[in-house]
């Protein structure tokens, strides 16, 4: 696995120094250039939480993943670049209630303080969040407050206006194998209640908005508005991937033709 390939992968291919400047850069560009997305769940591929096989995805074949993948990868990166990065655990919050540990996967760097990183959630900071509790932190796009919910562990919460914070998780210090990871990481891929298996998902943020496939439409969001079109086919599908994501799967298009009832 080449670091200079990765860099490259997320337009940064010029890092040179250890830096708190540069640690926000590659976080940045990683969220604009990477998209989140669930497609080898409804290609019928087996996510694998090995660093190889997902730096042969992402890096190699151009595609994205989910938080498992993203930050497992982002991870490695991180500390193959000298930054003190581990992996920590984090819990979806639902109806105001946590899931279940090891349900969501962050990333926590220590640099002059601790900071909360994520790649791998969808649609949530651009920039890393310092771990700083009661301090509203905006990210450019949105509002961010930690709160601490006891020795380690915290909760993380998002606005768009910077008031009516929305719980997006709850998280922990702690290193966590990521071993420990994989039988939600399974779940998620089988469960008929994963929200992934229900639905299709691809986005990506951009500087005025945002990119995003939702079953069977693809929707914008950028500086003219709310734009959005519906796929007729899955050919309509294939090809939007290709143009707005730079993902090629059109030699999975037939499976993509079995499953394209997106009425969920």
């Amino acid at each position: 696995m080449r670091i200079d390939s990765y860099l490259a992968r997320i337009s940064y291919p010029d890092f040179h120094q250890l830096s708190l400047t540069n640690l926000f850069k590659l976080h940045q560009l990683h969220v604009y250039s990477v998209p989140f997305e669930c497609l080898d769940i409804h290609l019928g591929m087996p996510i694998s939480l090995n660093v190889e096989s997902i730096y042969k995805k992402v890096v190699n074949y151009f595609r994205g993943g989910f938080c498992y993948e993203l930050n497992t990868l982002f991870n490695w990166l991180l500390n193959q670049l000298g930054y003190e990065a581990s992996i920590i655990s984090a819990q979806i919050v639902n109806d105001n209630q946590p899931g279940p540990q090891y349900d969501h996967m962050a990333i926590r760097v220590r640099l002059e303080s601790d900071w909360l990183l994520d790649v791998g959630y969808g649609d949530l900071f651009i920039n890393p969040i310092e771990i700083k509790p009661d301090v509203v932190q905006f990210d450019g796009a949105n509002y961010f407050l930690i709160k601490q919910v006891s020795e380690d562990t915290y909760s993380l919460s998002m606005s768009s206006t910077g008031a009516n914070f929305k719980e997006r998780y709850v998280f922990n210090l702690s290193d966590a194998p990521i071993e420990k990871f994989e039988p939600q990481c399974e779940l998620k891929q089988t469960s008929e209640d994963s929200h992934f298996v229900k639905n299709l998902i691809c986005t990506k943020p951009t500087e005025n908005g945002r990119k995003t496939i939702f079953n069977n439409k693809f929707l914008e969001r950028n500086h003219t508005g709310r734009h959005f079109f519906t796929f007729e086919s899955e050919v309509d599908l294939v090809q939007c991937l290709k143009d707005e994501f730079g993902i090629d799967i059109k030699k999975y298009q037939e499976r993509l033709a079995d499953m394209f009832q997106f009425s969920l």
